[in-house]
């Protein structure tokens, strides 16, 4: 019965598995996608991502610990250059999670809550689409739920492979991205701190006590120590790399910009986010079932485990407020233990329902999550596509490999990657002849967009729509897309400015 969910997880997960890298967020999984496709065509090392976007530069880039990208660019040396590839290494790592998540259902709440929770997480709208995307997100969750399971076991049983596989999945969770530290850090410190039932009724003694030994261990500050070590080396190392090559992410300095106690004390960005997390991860249904999991398991030393990793996902939202408002793939982690909550509540309330009420009821969680994938994701994924492919197939056939293009997409590299062209990123209120010459001068050849769209998921303003044709009108040589209303247009055969 295992399979069920893994099943369930794995078919809606190939749903447009084939996809180019369009869509929501397609901003970030095309900066992932070029580096996996100049890690396999430049064959540089892991400690030097490229993006596309660096102009006539190498485009060195600083970033978080490119594994996922390093890894698909060895499938694709071995098959090609096909994006779904890199979709199905995420679609593997998702399917794994699964698995995870109900070993550690089963863990913490017992066999039943653990499968209901592994199925919650098959067809959670957000952990559906996040994973089969090109990007590094399904990789960094199972690295989450390998960390726990493996210190769970270590824990328990004591083999000392497990307590090295829990280092690495650490090690790993925080290089991909740095908040893991915090999300995935605190329910470890639980997993460690947690007294044996028997030994239950003397909970806050034991704590303080093995608290106090914790602190005083050697191998705890070498888990720790090491860990941070190999994170901050990394940083370190890409930090310079940043300022050697000038491209960043944004991670350090002002420009980063994180969070804001405006932000913080602002109802409305809490209102979002709660929405979203009830819709998209939750689905609605599962709202009262995460509730009455928390209420059920609280007392319980792996239902704290639990809960304090909802708490750590709370502790970064708050400290990066502007980013959790705007990539909602943050919220994702909230799925490795709020689905084993939601599995204990439901198994819960299944014993005391009748059976066509629990049938209903999971039919209805799984129409919402289909609802929720159908319009808010899969739809975008088919209209791009139809907008931006024939744009970027023309780029692929007529322009040489080594040719750099003006993509007029604002900060948004998408076109840049479907095109398989390095290059330039502007916004159309920001031509003018002296960027179109020097643009001529550094090597570009073309000037490529849209009529209609500033960047993939921007409308652009009819002011800026009338100006981009005109300058198309001045080239006998641009070609234009009558049906995505999309251009190309030779830098060299411009003889009008926007």
């Amino acid at each position: 019965m295992i399979w069920l969910p893994i099943t369930v997880g794995v078919l809606l997960r190939l749903i447009q598995l084939w996809m180019p890298i369009v869509g929501v967020h397609s901003w970030r999984q095309a900066d992932t996608a070029a580096m996996a496709r100049h890690f396999a065509l430049s064959d540089t090392p892991i400690w030097l991502p490229q993006i596309d976007w660096a102009g006539a530069a190498e485009g060195y880039v600083e970033s978080e610990f490119p594994l996922f990208p390093f890894l698909v660019s060895r499938l694709y040396q071995l098959f090609g250059v096909q994006e779904w590839l890199g979709r199905g290494l995420s679609l593997l790592c998702s399917a794994l999670t699964i698995w995870l998540v109900i070993r550690l259902g089963r863990r913490w709440f017992g066999a039943r809550a653990g499968w209901w929770g592994g199925l919650f997480f098959a067809i959670a709208p957000l952990g559906v689409y996040y994973g089969r995307t090109f990007q590094a997100e399904a990789l960094l969750l199972l690295c989450g739920a390998g960390c726990l399971e493996a210190h769970s076991h270590w824990r328990r049983q004591g083999p000392v492979w497990a307590l090295l596989l829990s280092w690495l999945c650490f090690t790993c969770a925080g290089l991909i991205k740095v908040i893991p530290l915090l999300w995935l850090g605190l329910p470890l410190l639980m997993v460690q701190l947690n007294v044996e039932p028997q030994l239950e009724a003397a909970t806050q003694t034991n704590i303080l006590r093995r608290t106090k030994g914790l602190l005083r261990s050697p191998g705890f500050w070498l888990y720790v120590g090491a860990s941070l070590a190999a994170i901050a080396t990394w940083y370190a190392h890409a930090y310079q790399l940043g300022l050697t090559s000038g491209f960043s992410f944004g991670f350090w300095g002002g420009g980063s910009d994180r969070s804001s106690l405006s932000l913080l004390l602002d109802p409305g960005n809490w209102f979002n986010l709660s929405l979203r997390v009830a819709l998209r991860l939750l689905a609605i249904a599962g709202v009262p079932f995460l509730f009455s999991g928390i209420w059920l398991s609280w007392r319980s030393p792996d239902g704290r485990t639990a809960i304090s990793g909802l708490l750590g996902v709370l502790l970064c939202t708050l400290a990066t407020m502007r980013s959790s408002s705007v990539h909602e793939y943050y919220q994702l982690p909230l799925l490795l233990f709020a689905c084993p909550l939601m599995g204990l509540g439901w198994h819960q309330w299944q014993q005391r329902c009748r059976r066509w009420q629990s049938s209903a009821l999971i039919s209805l969680w799984l129409a919402i999550s289909l609802a929720v994938l159908s319009f808010d994701y899969w739809a975008l994924e088919q209209r791009q596509v139809q907008d931006w492919m024939p744009l970027a197939m023309r780029i692929r056939q007529e322009l040489p490999e080594g040719s750099r293009i003006v993509s007029v997409t604002s900060t948004d590299p998408t076109l840049l990657n479907l095109a398989r062209r390095q290059g330039w990123l502007i916004s159309s209120k920001q031509l003018n002849p002296e960027r179109l010459q020097s643009w001529r001068e550094q090597g570009a050849s073309h000037l490529a967009g849209s009529f209609r769209w500033e960047k993939m998921y921007r409308p652009m303003s009819e002011g800026r729509q009338r100006a981009l044709r005109n300058l198309a009108a001045g080239s006998q040589e641009a070609w234009v897309d009558d049906v995505s209303q999309t251009y190309l247009i030779p830098l060299d055969a411009i003889s009008a400015s926007p």
